[in-house]
């Protein structure tokens, strides 16, 4: 079998080949340049299989799917199966959250792709749990069951914010004048820690300039507004990991992802981190088992597509 793969964000759409039981080299293509998912598709694969057919389509897209249909959350990308299929000349396409292809990957990235924060062993029989800022943030389950794992993609990343200090309430009473309401999104995702960089110079009443997520990382060294919009970002994030993990009883581990946090992984402090995941009382205990995680994979929805696309 022949199968295109894709891994759908709302600002680049990342295509790679199955054949042969192999993920191909995949090519990278601006979701912005393309009116839509089927012309970026044909495009795809006039570079990755010239002159081969494939066969299946497994994509995986930043939103929901309802009965194979689906939007981008954050890009104008709508998608159906069997309108993919019929322009492409499938037998079949399949839609998937980007978060489940996820999910369904976890089992299949080697230790090599992850950077441990913390300690914590896995328990094989608890859920595994997935999440990560991008240009959005998403949120998905592993939960093992007797008719093996099964995935469950979630909108987890419009959860409220949960704030732990006077200075945080006072982020995300500005976060909630400026974006209409503090959903987890609207502070840890790309343009989270731009929102995060303006409301931070306007309670300092700093004379900056607008930064988007790229630049106020770059600027984070010499900054003091930029630096502690990243700090508020790193930690509301682990504060969010925390609180996700115990409503799924995430004692499998909870895996990091996401275009941003990789970037940041070697130069993250990891114990701040993580003693803000863990510090949810009187469950502090419990949460210093979990296993937490960065994953640091190039592409790490591709082997959870390619066990889609092989599960048929």
């Amino acid at each position: 079998m022949r199968a295109l793969l894709a891994d759908i964000g709302g600002t680049n759409a990342r295509f790679a080949v199955l054949a042969e039981d192999r993920i191909g080299p995949p090519v990278i293509l601006p979701v912005a340049e393309f009116a839509t998912p089927e012309a970026a598709m044909e495009a795809a694969l006039l570079r990755l299989s010239p002159g081969q057919a494939v066969e299946a389509a497994v994509l995986a897209v930043a939103g929901p799917v309802t009965a194979g249909t689906a939007r981008l959350t954050n890009a104008p990308w709508q998608f159906g199966e069997a309108a993919i299929a019929a322009h492409l000349g499938l037998r079949r396409a399949r839609l998937v959250n980007d978060f489940q292809a996820l999910a369904h990957a976890l089992p299949h990235l080697p230790p090599g792709d992850l950077v441990a924060i913390g300690g914590g062993a896995a328990d094989p029989a608890a859920p595994m749990l997935v999440l990560g800022p991008g240009t959005g943030l998403g949120c998905a389950a592993l939960v093992p069951t007797a008719a093996g794992p099964q995935v469950v993609p979630t909108e987890g990343g419009h959860i409220g914010l949960a704030p732990t200090d006077a200075a945080e309430d006072a982020v995300v009473a500005g976060l909630r004048a400026r974006c209409g309401r503090a959903g987890a999104e609207e502070a840890l995702s790309g343009r989270g820690i731009a929102n995060l960089h303006a409301v931070v110079a306007a309670l300092r009443g700093a004379a900056v300039p607008e930064r988007d997520a790229a630049a106020v990382v770059a600027a984070s060294g010499e900054c003091p507004v930029a630096a502690e919009a990243l700090r508020h970002f790193l930690l509301l994030l682990a504060g969010f990991a925390g609180d996700v993990a115990l409503a799924w009883g995430a004692r499998g581990g909870v895996f990091l992802a996401g275009g941003i946090l990789p970037r940041l992984a070697t130069t993250l402090d990891r114990d701040a981190f993580r003693r803000r995941f863990e510090d949810k009382a009187p469950m502090a205990g419990w949460m210093q088992g979990v296993p937490l995680s960065i994953v640091t994979h190039p592409a790490p929805a591709f082997p959870g597509l390619a066990a889609i696309a092989r599960a048929g």
